[in-house]
């Protein structure tokens, strides 16, 4: 499991938050900073395949500028 740090998070959201408008505010609670659970919401809410979510979700990491994920 992909966990982001609080720090990591707080650079991230902002930009989930824009890139993608669909998610709720309770969609981003229940991914747990998990990347692979922030992976699903946006899947199931943008209605894309999972590569496609990944995609988003890795360059949203990128645009963030968190490199690795412990």
């Amino acid at each position: 499991m992909n966990l982001l740090s609080d720090s990591q998070w707080s650079a991230l959201e902002p930009l989930v938050k824009k890139a993608c408008p669909r998610l709720t505010p309770l969609d981003l609670v229940e991914s747990q900073r998990r990347i692979d659970l922030l992976t699903a919401k946006i899947q199931s809410r943008h209605w894309m395949d999972r590569v496609a979510a990944q995609r988003v979700v890795i360059g949203l990491l990128d645009k963030a500028g968190i490199q690795k994920v412990a």
